[in-house]
């Protein structure tokens, strides 16, 4: 049985004293996070911080995903349908109005999108779900909008739901701190040490949500947050780590994988016998059960097994310390600077998933034992994201890994595999060789047009390919989620949980 390890008196004592009062007024809810957002504009709706505050809540897009079964469903459009050269169609739902009064139109969708594609903003669905792909809005009529792709897009009815529909009022060329859309929620206010609030919109298109007020806070700490629920401070905690769980607590089978991204811009990175020891030096299966949650499985492709494209056939890499040390070995043997310090930075604050520091550390000292020198450096959301990106590398740095999460509620691997392993993409990992970029990314674009069982063998053999040959990454869990909520709240988790509050699914006893 999992027991509540008790929080300091005075280190709690001073995290509540910080926290708003209970939301004591009926209707009101007060959620607690890991870390706060880093910005308020839907342009950026997708990271994690961000979206679970303002996505389905302030923001609604043309599609929405169902976060269990995959698949898109309707949202602001009510249909769609393809067209013979390829293209959709999309039907809006009427009589919707934004948060400033103004109507939504086929002419509102067609400025999100071009606002979504402005390069200088760096929008989330530019840069991971539209990298590499021409898109083109226009309206058809007063109630219609049709989105033209190249290459043609199969599943582009999941691919819009990443994209935030604003009104013209929204700022063209800057992000917003101020976000208007259509959902149940408006935009009241963001303090940015402390929170940011929800009020219910009363002239939502939709049915009325049982939840008039939410105000959403942050703490680092999982026992902070999990002890905000107990002492009435706190209506819903969120990752609340093994340790600090109870049986009450509500456990979910999460759509992250969490993964350390492998930089082969420098030695000795660009040898893969280097990349495959960082995999075999690490006793994954050790840290579950202990760090991490027992029902926690170990990862070894981009998406998990219910994931449409996913492959059963492809292997773990096992904890083998002695290959590690081989493979080293004769990749020394051959020239590679084994002995170069290694840099791994990841996002401050354990936001990554509970127990974050903690698990890092353990593979900082594996990694030792092999003969690997790898220390962590921890960086705000903003410094994390800059780093990550290709066209900032420093030619000079020193190797460099990357803890981080990945999602996928899509249903389809498509949406995975194009991110993470095209070279359109400013984050994504790639082969050693120029021929081996180009063979990849001829490989994806294929799969990205395919459909039904050649979708899923073309996907299928490039995360094979991925997992065996190019080994761009150290893969780790399909993660298991924790959340605490209080007896004032009824609320169900979903896969989506760790990304996205839907406060519409709240009701309140």
């Amino acid at each position: 049985m999992r027991m509540l390890i008790s929080v300091a008196t005075a280190a709690l004592g001073v995290a509540l004293a910080a926290a708003p009062a209970l939301a004591a007024e009926p209707g009101e809810v007060v959620i607690v996070a890991p870390a706060g957002p880093q910005t308020m504009d839907g342009c950026q709706s997708n990271v994690s911080s961000t979206a679970r505050i303002l996505k389905q809540n302030v923001l609604e897009a043309l599609t929405i995903v169902d976060p269990v079964k995959g698949g898109a469903a309707p949202r602001l459009a009510t249909s769609w349908e393809q067209s013979a050269d390829g293209s959709w169609l999309f039907k809006l739902r009427p009589g919707v109005m934004f948060h400033d009064g103004t109507p939504l139109t086929p002419e509102t969708v067609v400025y999100s999108f071009e606002r979504m594609l402005d390069k200088a903003l760096g929008c989330d669905p530019f840069i991971f779900v539209f990298s590499g792909v021409e898109v083109k809005a226009e309206a058809v009529d007063a109630e219609t909008v049709r989105i033209t792709t190249n290459p043609v897009q199969p599943i582009l009815p999941l691919m819009v739901e990443s994209v935030a529909i604003v009104p013209l009022a929204t700022p063209r060329n800057e992000l917003t701190r101020a976000p208007l859309g259509t959902g149940p929620y408006v935009f009241t206010n963001w303090d940015t040490q402390t929170s940011v609030t929800l009020t219910r919109a009363p002239s939502y298109w939709g049915e009325m949500p049982a939840v008039t007020k939410a105000t959403f806070i942050w703490r680092s700490e999982a026992s902070v947050r999990a002890a905000m629920v107990d002492v009435g401070e706190a209506d819903l905690a969120l990752s609340i780590s093994e340790q600090d769980a109870r049986d009450t607590d509500l456990m979910y089978q999460s759509a992250e994988m969490s993964r350390i991204k492998i930089n082969n811009d420098q030695p000795p990175f660009n040898d893969v016998r280097v990349r495959k020891a960082l995999n075999y030096a690490l006793d994954r299966r050790a840290l579950i059960g202990t760090l991490l949650n027992p029902r926690i499985t170990l990862a070894n492709q981009i998406v998990g097994p219910s994931v449409f494209g996913y492959d059963p056939a492809i292997g773990q890499y096992e904890y083998d310390p002695v290959e590690a040390r081989r493979l080293l070995d004769e990749a020394r043997a051959a020239g590679a600077p084994i002995d170069r310090p290694i840099r791994m930075i990841s996002i401050a604050g354990s936001s990554t998933f509970a127990n974050q520091d903690e698990v890092i550390a353990a593979f900082i000292a594996m990694w030792k034992q092999v003969g690997l020198s790898v220390t962590n450096e921890a960086l705000e959301m903003g410094l994390f994201r800059s780093s990550i990106r290709r066209e900032n590398f420093d030619p000079n740095r020193n190797p460099t890994l990357v803890f981080s999460n990945h999602d996928n509620t899509t249903g389809d691997a498509g949406m995975s595999i194009f991110s993470k392993y095209h070279s359109s993409n400013g984050t994504s990992d790639l082969p050693d060789t120029p021929e081996g970029i180009k063979a990849m990314d001829a490989l994806i674009e294929s799969g990205m047009a395919a459909v039904g069982d050649e979708r899923r063998r073309i996907f299928g053999e490039a995360m094979r390919l991925e997992h065996d040959e190019i080994v761009p990454e150290v893969w780790l869990y399909y993660m298991v989620n924790i959340v605490r909520k209080s007896d004032r709240i009824n609320y169900e988790p979903n896969p989506r949980t760790s990304q996205v509050i839907d406060l519409a699914t709240i009701t309140l006893n």
